[in-house]
């Protein structure tokens, strides 16, 4: 029972909190530094919990109290959010902002200065759909306050945040070197960081996702209509790929948007397993023109794909069996139907990074769904056909006839022991027509 005799103890723990954490006062203002002093001590607990993962050390039966954990502190620092919440105060503070906005000059607003791609300002919001909101489609933004630090302040933040993950030795390990580079515009540094962060395990992306969103301006992050869609298979949920910057629109991997068209212009859309594919033919090539870091794997070597000549070639490669695949499909050849998928499968796989992706990253994910399209093409046409994705010893791989070591690709300096196979960019075949077809590896080596 409070003083006023109001019973509070039916009302659930984040109502209470957030109302809490909206009060105003000199003890409010106590309670939310301490409420924030909290969340810090469980982001680094989650970060230490994350290196651990990613050396093995952390048992499997942790697994449910690490996402119990994540979704906590998630909560948590969504709440510290201090807008007002209800849709009565949407006018008002549409006012407020505008005016503050008409009164303070466009060199002190919350834009990094000199940045050529720089909007004035955040958007108008437009009645209760242009208000914060921050437990939407899990961009929630931890910390996220009203901007008034001067652009300034913003970018050097920002900037902070850059040195602090490049000199993070987890993140070192799963990128290589130095992963956002200096010297160049914020935008092209905001869009290494973001796309580092797909290639790292999902716990330790979410630390440093979180860390962005305390000094980002809320509405570079919230997804809009103007910002870029690369379409995306129905089956693998919505992701931001790198949010807005500036004038800098944003880019959202979109299972709604169009799949016709485009990269996937040579499939006729009646193909099994028509959507994944496509999808994933969109997304790859984007992230192979956008990604500086990414290779290509087309031959026995890794080739970055920012090399002009390489980009191309990819683009090339891909049509060509985007169109083989599908002329396989429309002249009903069973057998070769699921060879041209592996082969199409291994055109979307030869995107790589050195050092390879983390297992359970959002880049291991999508090239995973890679090898479902085969089995679902090869379900449909050829039943009978096994479809064998390599992994184990490269030596028993190459002794079992699964791959014959022409066109694999050998890395060295690898963390992982020598003579394992890292990566399967094709799947061996056996089938009553086709025989043996021999797959394709990416694996460690010491020489």
């Amino acid at each position: 029972m409070t003083d006023s005799g109001t019973d509070l103890t039916d009302v659930p723990f984040e109502e209470l909190l957030a109302t809490v954490l909206r009060a105003d006062g000199r003890y409010a203002e106590l309670f939310r530094e301490h409420v924030t002093r909290l969340g810090g001590v469980m982001q680094q607990g989650l970060l230490r919990a994350a290196m651990d993962r990613a050396r093995g050390g952390a048992p499997g039966e942790e697994d449910q109290m690490w996402q119990c954990a994540a979704e906590l502190y998630r909560r948590l620092v969504s709440r510290l959010d201090r807008r007002p919440a209800p849709v009565e105060a949407a006018a008002e503070a549409a006012a407020q902002q505008a005016e503050r906005a008409a009164a303070v000059p466009a060199a002190d607003r919350a834009v990094p200065p000199g940045d050529d791609e720089a909007v004035a300002g955040p958007p108008a919001a437009e009645g209760p759909a242009g208000l914060h909101r921050p437990d939407v489609d899990g961009w929630a933004v931890p910390g996220s306050r009203p901007v008034r630090e001067t652009g300034e302040q913003v970018r050097r933040a920002i900037e902070q945040v850059f040195v602090e993950f490049a000199d993070e030795a987890e993140v070192r390990r799963w990128t290589g070197g130095r992963p956002v580079p200096s010297g160049v515009e914020l935008v092209d540094r905001w869009r290494a960081f973001h796309l580092s962060l797909l290639r790292l395990p999902p716990a330790l992306e979410a630390i440093w996702a979180a860390r962005m969103r305390t000094v980002a301006p809320a509405h570079w992050l919230e997804p809009a209509d103007v910002w870029h869609r690369v379409p995306a298979p129905a089956t693998v949920a919505a992701r931001v790929l790198v949010p807005a910057c500036g004038r800098y629109p944003g880019v959202l991997a979109d299972p709604r948007a169009s799949k016709a068209g485009g990269v996937a212009a040579p499939l006729s859309g009646n193909e099994p397993g028509y959507d994944l594919v496509a999808g994933l033919a969109h997304q790859m090539s984007w992230l192979a023109v956008a990604d500086e870091a990414a290779h290509s794997a087309r031959t026995w070597q890794l080739t970055p794909l920012r090399d002009p000549h390489e980009g191309v070639g990819y683009t090339d490669l891909l049509a060509e069996r985007l169109a083989k695949f599908s002329q396989a499909v429309a002249w009903g050849e069973t057998e070769r139907c699921v060879l041209r998928a592996a082969q199409l499968a291994e055109g979307l796989r030869v995107v790589v990074h050195r050092p390879l992706v983390a297992p359970d990253s959002w880049w291991h994910r999508l090239r995973d769904e890679t090898v479902r399209f085969v089995r679902d093409v090869g379900a449909v046409h050829a039943p009978h056909v096994v479809v064998t994705e390599i992994a184990g010893r490269y030596a028993e791989a190459k002794k079992n006839g699964l791959t014959d070591g022409r066109e694999d690709v050998r890395l060295t300096g690898q963390p992982e022991p020598d003579g394992l196979v890292l990566d399967c960019l094709r799947p061996h075949l056996r089938g009553t027509d086709l025989g043996d077809k021999p797959g394709r590896v990416v694996y460690s080596a010491t020489y």
